[in-house]
C-alpha cells in the first residue's frame, strides 16, 4: 500500500520545495510595485518612462507568479486527491484505476503550467532589471 503512495509523496515534497521560492518571489515582486509606486509619486521622479515600464512589468510578474502558486497548489490538491484515491482503490477495492490515472495526468500538467509560469516570471524579471541598469550600461 505505501508502495502506491511513493509518487504523489513526491510529487508532494517537489511542490513544497518549489512553493516557496515562488511565494517569496511574489512578495517581491508586490514589495517591488510599492516601491515604484512610491518613486512615481514623487514630484522629483528621473526616469518616468522607465518606471512606469518596470512597474507594468512587475504587476505582470506577480500575476505570473500568482496563477504559479495557484498551479502548484492545485498540483499539490491532486497528489493528495490521488493518495486518497490509491487508498479507496487498495483498502476498500474501488475500481477507481483509471480516476487515479487521469488525476495523476492532472497533477503532473498543472505542475509543468506552475513551472511553465516561474519561468516567465524569471524572464520578465530579468526584463525589468535590463530596463533599471539600461543607463549604467550604455555609460560603459
Amino acid at each position: 500500500m505505501l508502495q502506491f503512495a511513493i509518487s504523489p509523496a513526491v510529487l508532494v515534497t517537489a511542490v513544497g520545495l518549489l512553493l516557496g521560492p515562488a511565494t517569496n518571489r511574489l512578495g517581491r515582486a508586490i514589495d517591488r510595485c510599492r516601491s515604484l509606486g512610491r518613486e512615481l509619486d514623487n514630484p522629483a521622479a528621473k526616469n518616468i518612462p522607465q518606471l512606469r515600464e518596470q512597474l507594468v512589468i512587475t504587476v505582470k510578474r506577480a500575476h505570473w507568479l500568482q496563477g504559479c502558486i495557484t498551479l502548484f497548489g492545485t498540483s499539490l490538491f491532486l497528489s493528495c486527491l490521488m493518495v486518497f484515491l490509491l487508498f479507496l482503490k487498495i483498502l476498500a477495492g474501488w475500481p477507481v484505476g483509471t480516476l487515479v490515472v487521469a488525476v495523476f495526468a492532472l497533477d503532473v500538467v498543472a505542475l509543468m503550467s506552475g513551472v511553465a509560469y516561474f519561468l516567465l516570471d524569471l524572464s520578465l524579471g530579468l526584463r525589468a532589471l535590463g530596463i533599471e541598469l539600461a543607463p549604467h550600461l550604455k555609460a560603459n
